[in-house]
């Protein structure tokens, strides 16, 4: 930990005592849900903490917390603070600063913090889940002084409705914000927990939904020096919120870090006495209003641009990729072969566009032939990546044209690839990857997820030195059928430890770290032989934050798990 994190761990801990004291149930969530069961602690690069909470302890924890606040630390919600204009609820160090634009005019939640997300339950019925969502969106943009927490409102499919909430914005004109939020707030929690089988958590700008059993009861997980609550099946909870990649330790841009002004040693009082008198809260509040009403309009036009420039993009892709030529004969056999070098050097340009954040977010989907979109999608699925390319699978099923035979096949072995992930990674399920095994085993020997998988199964029925020979010699086989891959050699690097060869095994673990971004297989390597994986694959994080994706303002991005070019299909609009 470094200091930033040693201070939120402190927060963290003064919190946990607080809720076990007053029987107030919460489970630590997002990035720090990830670090705590990839790595036992913070991930390397987070600067804070995010707590889940349903809506009945949260109700209970803020009556707590008028009381139970500690002298140095402030709490702060739209329960207790009129200016405060975020559906999030904040614990705050008052000895540090930290400074969002949003927060300026209240003042009250500038320093190092830990953030409560809220879970509402939600109606059993499809139609009163989407009603909800639709309300949620419009309570938090209204929530909001300017328009930026809905940005995606061209799409009639989505869960915003630019109608609905310019409805409740006038009402909020003739009738008072804080009035028309109070009956969209009491609109969205009416659901009695009873009458629920699923929560609503409003994160940034993606509504997420998680089944009740979820969160469940919680689970104990370590976390640095001690052991935290965690949704019961927290690995579901992740998938649902990171996409079949959670298990991955993301690369550069996909590490989030928050681009926020910070002093951890001068209380936050200090700047707020200096800034507050040459804000003119009256002003401000009017321009505010002035904002809302243009804002979506402008961004409208926006959005329509961004849309137009990426399908023009898309057509210019196709045009090139024409022009400069290719033999799909030539890519089958490339594709046969294994040649992945000579895959990528001719597929780079495609992915390069194809992935671009903006085709993605529009579902734009470079027109190129179905022939040409297999061997781009198998490219990834061959090489056990199959959730880097669920965007483009996605983009051409919208096209409403039918799939080719060779893309259902190629769509088939996706489906095969996650339903192994959710067994092994999800459910810990031995039976069932045996199953899927068996009753897809021509997909099972033919890809490398199937090679993963069973050497986890086998590995999860050792239990003396005869199985870890078996496993030792499987293990062998499957990295000469498939090559150097991390996920492989771990389970090598696992049997030599359990036969006591432990210098080879700790030289295996070396390479498989060096060969997968496996946040599993990273902690393994750590905990048995003190590997400093972070320190030897990525370096030293130090001066690496202009690579990593920057949140300038606050709840507007998600945290942990966003890998370049992979999918990230969590429960988003």
């Amino acid at each position: 930990m470094d200091q930033l994190q040693a201070n939120l761990y402190k927060l963290l801990v003064e919190l946990d005592d607080i809720c076990k004291r007053n029987k107030v149930t919460y489970y630590i969530a997002a990035g720090t849900a990830l670090g705590a069961i990839r790595g036992g602690g913070f991930l390397p690069w987070d600067d804070d903490i995010d707590l889940y909470i349903t809506r009945d302890n949260w109700n209970r924890l803020v009556k707590v917390m008028e009381t139970e606040t500690p002298d140095n630390r402030v709490f702060v919600c739209n329960e207790n603070t009129e200016l405060y204009c975020n559906p999030v609820g904040r614990y705050v160090d008052k000895g540090t600063t930290v400074m969002m634009k949003s927060q300026l005019l209240c003042g009250k939640a500038c320093g190092q913090l830990i953030e409560f997300f809220i879970m509402d339950p939600m109606p059993i019925s499809e139609e009163g889940k989407w009603r909800h969502r639709r309300l949620m969106k419009v309570y938090t943009e209204l929530l909001s002084p300017y328009f930026v927490v809905n940005r995606d409102i061209l799409n009639t499919n989505v869960d915003f409705d630019y109608k609905l909430y310019n409805k409740y914005y006038i009402k909020s004109l003739f009738f008072g914000k804080k009035k028309v939020l109070a009956e969209l707030l009491e609109m969205i929690t009416s659901t009695p927990e009873e009458e629920s089988d699923c929560y609503c958590m409003r994160r940034g700008m993606v509504t997420l939904m998680y089944g009740k059993e979820l969160l469940g009861e919680p689970r104990m997980e370590r976390f640095e020096d001690g052991l935290f609550p965690i949704p019961a099946k927290q690995e579901e909870v992740a998938r649902i919120a990171y996409g079949d990649s959670w298990m991955y330790v993301p690369e550069g841009a996909g590490k989030v870090v928050h681009n926020l002004d910070k002093d951890l040693t001068t209380p936050f009082q200090e700047y707020v006495d200096l800034y507050m008198p040459l804000l003119d809260e009256k002003k401000l509040l009017k321009s505010y209003k002035k904002n809302k009403r243009i804002r979506a309009k402008a961004l409208y036009r926006k959005n329509i641009f961004k849309r137009n420039f990426a399908l023009a993009r898309a057509k210019i892709a196709a045009g090139r990729i024409e022009e400069k030529g290719f033999h799909i004969a030539e890519l089958r056999d490339m594709l046969a072969q294994k040649n992945f070098e000579g895959l990528k050097e001719q597929l780079n340009y495609f992915y390069s566009v194809q992935f671009n954040p903006d085709m993605k977010v529009d579902h734009v989907l470079v027109p190129v032939s179905d022939e040409y979109l297999y061997i781009a999608i198998m490219f990834y699925v061959l090489q056990g990546a199959y959730y880097k390319v669920n965007s483009i699978i996605s983009a051409r099923k919208e096209t409403g044209v039918s799939l080719s035979d060779e893309l259902q096949e190629a769509d088939a072995m996706m489906q095969f690839c996650k339903a192994l992930s959710v067994a092994v990674y999800d459910k810990k399920d031995v039976d069932l990857v045996d199953r899927l095994l068996c009753e897809y085993s021509r997909y099972s020997e033919e890809l490398i997820d199937g090679a993963r998988a069973r050497l986890w199964s086998i590995c999860r029925k050792c239990s003396g030195q005869e199985d870890y020979q078996r496993l030792l010699s499987e293990a062998k086989k499957e990295i000469g059928r498939f090559g150097t891959d991390g996920e492989l050699i771990r389970y090598e690097a696992y049997a030599l430890y359990m036969l006591g060869e432990r210098d080879e095994a700790k030289a295996r673990y070396e390479a498989a770290v060096t060969h997968t971004r496996n946040g599993y297989v990273w902690r393994e390597a750590g905990e048995l032989f003190g590997i400093d994986v972070y320190e030897m694959v990525d370096g030293s994080e130090e001066g690496k934050e202009n690579e990593a994706s920057v949140v300038e303002e606050d709840g507007n991005e998600e945290d942990g798990n966003v890998e370049s070019g992979s999918e990230g299909d969590g429960n988003e609009d």
